[in-house]
């Protein structure tokens, strides 16, 4: 399992498995709560086996402590402090060094 944050864009990515081919997520399904501070989509192949969770809104729905885990190593430093760079409000960690989010299915 890994995690990959877009900080620009406030999107995280949960793999669940080591690669999600092109292709290979065919059902996305919306997690609908009025409880959620974002959206989460769930990516599954066609035998419905969950692939990835796309987690918008990251730093309102993700702990500090998860998204410090991503591959994301630029901003360790240089942002953190005051959350720049995240629209979350400056309750997660800031700066960015992933290209613009790309989603998986859309």
């Amino acid at each position: 399992m890994r995690i990959e944050h877009d900080r620009e864009n406030n999107v995280a990515y949960v793999y669940l498995v080591d690669e999600i081919g092109e292709g290979e997520a065919v059902t996305q399904i919306e997690v609908e709560d009025d409880d959620l501070r974002g959206e989460i989509v769930l990516d599954l192949d066609r035998e419905g086996r969950l692939l990835g969770i796309e987690v918008l809104g990251a730093s309102r729905i993700l702990r500090p402590e998860v998204l410090a885990l991503t591959d994301d190593e630029a901003g360790d430093e240089a942002g953190d402090e005051a959350g720049e760079g995240d629209d979350g409000g400056g309750d997660g960690p800031g700066g960015s060094s992933l290209p613009p989010y790309e989603p998986h299915l859309r």
